[in-house]
């Protein structure tokens, strides 16, 4: 599979970006300056200059830096220092009356790092490199999901952009929030660290209304369309996500008294996974959305109808009208706008309980319209939306000769259109969604159904971004504790 060049260029920079942050750490941070509040080390209205001779600074065990210039900045006292070689020391910075100890770390790239801030020199810039890498993977991502919306490239990789897009705004919202908040790295990496917990609160209040929708939707959904395990996955999701929750809550508590560590690995990281899953369904749904609502260009050479049951009699129902009504409308008003006709393609088999196809259900009603069994191509042998698209595919090239120089529409229930176009990728099918009308209650299962397709179909590529996420929280965790 070949990969777009801006995912190249991202993972180019962001690698630069990881490089710099290191090499500016080492070739900068030889000298550390700590910033103390005057108040900690003056006298109230006593000014620096009445005591700037009697600050003493005692490094133990020395040998580890060098003390260099003491001076004021207006609301600090700043000391300098220079690292000498690798190790710890306890510094005191005291005057006469008052004394403010400082921890030291010395790396072996002689760079100096506070123990309890974990700031070193040049914090702040490398804070602004962390920051522009979710920023420009926030913008590629957000680029790539306009695209697909504007070439009508509905698919799976669609719906991971626009999760990945959600899930790096989110990073940069509470990052920059943290940068707000604190004024050194410690307070950073903790903001970062908890961004998938904070997204779970944050999301909470969305999450349990469409839990209860979807429920709520499923319980209608099986009193019209009888109990199927696909129509049960609102309520099973309910229970996930819901299951989900409570366990990044009382994992923490369980495991808090055996090992803080372990606490918050497992708490936190049911909460990156739980927040990113979000993410690809907030995604999901928009996607599907804006599928629905995407109009077809009047130019189409075919019109291929997705087909479901049909009533006892052989007519079509409700829904499955409404998809024939969606392409009888549209290609009259192509017709009427560009003066070409479009050939209809109703496809769908007979089911054991059906006494006629369905797609000769739809050449009836079609013939009842005013068209004629010329302009209707039948496909009588597929069993599911998969085979709709791809045995009419094969009708319309057999029909056109070839696919080359022919352009095609499909017309199916507006939850549907998504599924569709994710189909005829699937096949090779270049594709216009016309969408018609349905009942509320579908459309919550609909989104969910595409949901659990993407966390199938690209289960270890979620997987590699989930251990990514949490690797990168992980390295994080274990950075705080060895200070």
């Amino acid at each position: 599979m070949k990969i777009k060049r801006r995912f190249i260029m991202l993972g180019s920079v962001t690698a630069f970006l990881l490089i710099a942050s290191l090499v500016y750490i080492t070739f900068h941070g030889h000298s550390y300056t700590e910033s103390i509040n005057k108040e900690a080390l003056l006298d109230p209205g006593q000014s620096f200059s009445e005591i700037e001779d009697k600050i003493k600074v005692t490094p133990q065990p020395e040998g580890i830096v060098d003390v260099g210039k003491i001076y004021c900045d207006g609301k600090d006292i700043c000391v300098e220092f220079d690292s000498r070689k690798e190790g710890d020391t306890n510094v005191t910075i005291a005057t006469d009356k008052y004394s403010y100890p400082v921890s030291l770390h010395v790396t072996p790239f002689g760079t100096i790092i506070s123990s309890f801030s974990l700031n070193f020199d040049g914090f702040i810039e490398v804070e602004y490199f962390i920051l522009s890498g979710f920023f420009l993977t926030f913008a590629v991502m957000v680029y790539s999901f306009i695209e697909c919306v504007i070439k009508r490239q509905f698919s799976y990789s669609m719906v991971a952009y626009g999760g990945l897009a959600f899930f790096n705004a989110f990073l940069l919202f509470f990052s920059i929030l943290g940068m707000n908040n604190y004024n050194f790295f410690r307070g950073f990496l903790l903001d970062m660290i908890n961004t998938g917990y904070q997204m779970s609160l944050l999301t909470a209040p969305f999450m349990i209304m469409f839990c209860v929708a979807i429920a709520v939707s499923n319980i209608s959904l099986l009193r019209h369309e009888g109990i199927r395990t696909y129509n049960m996955l609102g309520i099973a999701l309910a229970f996930i996500w819901f299951l989900g929750l409570v366990s990044i809550y009382f994992s923490f508590d369980l495991l808090i008294d055996f090992d803080l560590t372990t606490a918050v690995f497992v708490s936190f990281s049911i909460s990156y996974i739980l927040s990113f899953l979000e993410c690809l369904l907030l995604s999901t749904v928009l996607s599907a959305f804006l599928a629905a609502k995407r109009k077809a260009s009047l130019d189409l050479n075919y019109l291929i109808i997705l087909g479901c049951r049909v009533m006892s009699d052989g007519k079509p129902t409700p829904i499955l009208r409404s998809r024939i009504d969606a392409a009888v409308s549209f290609e009259r008003k192509q017709f009427a706008a560009a003066g070409t006709h479009a050939k209809f393609v109703p496809s769908g088999g007979q089911g054991s309980d059906e006494i006629i196809s369905e797609s000769e259900s739809m050449r009836r009603y079609l013939v009842e319209q005013g068209y004629s069994d010329e302009q209707i191509i039948k496909e009588d042998k597929s069993v599911n939306t998969d085979q709709n698209i791809k045995f009419s595919r094969d009708k319309i090239e057999s029909d056109a000769g070839s696919l080359d120089n022919v352009k095609v529409g499909f017309a199916t229930t507006n939850y549907h259109v998504f599924r569709g176009y994710v189909l005829a990728k699937k096949h090779n099918l270049e594709v216009q969604g016309i969408a018609s009308k349905t009942k509320w209650y579908f459309f919550p299962n609909a989104f969910l159904r595409e949901f659990a397709g993407l966390v199938v179909e690209r289960k270890w590529k979620i997987a590699l971004i989930l251990f990514f996420i949490i690797t990168g929280f992980t390295l994080s965790i274990h950075l705080l504790n060895f200070f």
